[in-house]
């Protein structure tokens, strides 16, 4: 009988809240990297670091079939200044998404890229949180992912994202200011530090035809300079992922131009993933150039996984490279390792 009221209970405080849901997720990861890169400063080639977010999203329904929602991801390492990665609002319906706020443009969504086979921090298109953030000296890019101003990355923007059709879709984003959500969320119209007016687009395919899964992207992005000489600033990029039992091969190619503001780039990629079980392997390869600073970049790195349990794994990755810059030579070398639990 006492079950039997608690079930009672509980459907009928669930049952006015049918049509919402809340929902809590996190990961932590702690990583140790190490390495050697011969215009490195520092004498320090070794050390520990973690990665930690915890993110909150909600949902309601509206009896007119319209989906409101709401996500924040919250940065939870000690010492953290920013404390919120990305938070936005949304709705979505028959006539697609609609998203206000600070998260990633369509410039960003739609891209694909080698990445895309499956690469942890340390490696090829994942420099961040180790070793590899500090090692590299030059200006080419470290991943093919358009330059700062081109990406409006996290800044204040309205998104939205068309309906799939058959797999098709496409994404249009507006940036006032790329300042602006990035310190404190304060405004930023008297500030010359950002690219204002920005404009992201995208578009992409995702299918799968015999078993062979397919995923397209072609993005672009568009903004002018508030700071001197004023310039406009522009990229476009795109790339391809093919998977089939198992294997993943991934390669992008981007190109954008910062001018004053950054540099005129551009950078390829190429990576082949295969996982099985609890295994996941990858290898990814990028070349990259910097015309406005002359330099390059050439690397490659390796990555091995296994998941110890549902939510938790393990890793390994090896990266190996050189910059060419102002006709010195940058040999880069880095090994990382982590543990992430999942939530």
């Amino acid at each position: 009988m006492a079950s039997s009221a608690i079930v009672g209970a509980a459907v009928l405080v669930a049952s006015p809240a049918a049509a919402q849901e809340l929902e809590l997720s996190a990961f932590q990861q702690f990583m140790a990297s190490g390495g050697d890169s011969d215009l490195d400063s520092s004498d320090r080639g070794f050390a520990f670091s973690t990665n930690t977010e915890v993110h909150v999203n909600g949902s309601i329904m509206a009896d007119n079939g319209i989906t409101f929602g709401f996500r924040v991801e919250f940065e939870a390492d000690s010492g953290e200044s920013n404390n919120v990665d990305e938070n936005s609002i949304w709705a979505s319906g028959g006539f697609g998404k609609l998203e206000f706020g600070n998260n990633d443009g369509a410039e960003d969504t739609f891209m694909v890229n080698g990445s895309n086979s499956g690469v942890d921090y340390g490696g090829v298109g994942n420099p961040t949180s180790n070793f590899l953030q500090r090692a590299f000296s030059g200006n080419t890019r470290t991943s093919v992912d358009f330059a700062n101003g081109v990406d409006s990355s996290d800044a204040t923007k309205i998104t939205y994202t068309t309906p799939n059709f058959n797999g098709f879709s496409a994404g249009i984003s507006y940036t006032p200011d790329t300042a602006d959500g990035n310190d404190g969320n304060s405004f930023h119209a008297a500030d010359d530090s950002g690219i204002h007016d920005h404009i992201g687009v995208g578009a992409g395919y995702d299918g799968e035809f015999n078993g062979i899964g397919v995923e397209l992207g072609l993005v672009a992005g568009f903004g002018s300079a508030d700071a001197e000489p004023e310039d406009d600033v522009y990229g476009i990029g795109g790339g391809a992922a093919i998977s089939f039992s198992g294997f993943t091969i991934a390669s992008g190619v981007i190109w954008d131009d910062a001018d004053g503001n950054g540099g005129e780039g551009w950078a390829v990629d190429l990576g082949i993933g295969y996982a099985t079980g609890p295994w996941n392997f990858s290898i990814n390869g990028i070349y990259s150039e910097d015309d406005d600073s002359d330099t390059d970049l050439l690397g490659g790195s390796a990555n091995v996984g296994y998941n110890l349990a549902p939510g938790v794994s393990v890793f390994l990755t090896g990266y190996i490279g050189e910059e060419d810059v102002n006709g010195d030579d940058n040999d880069i070398v880095a090994v990382t390792s982590g543990l992430k639990l999942s939530f």
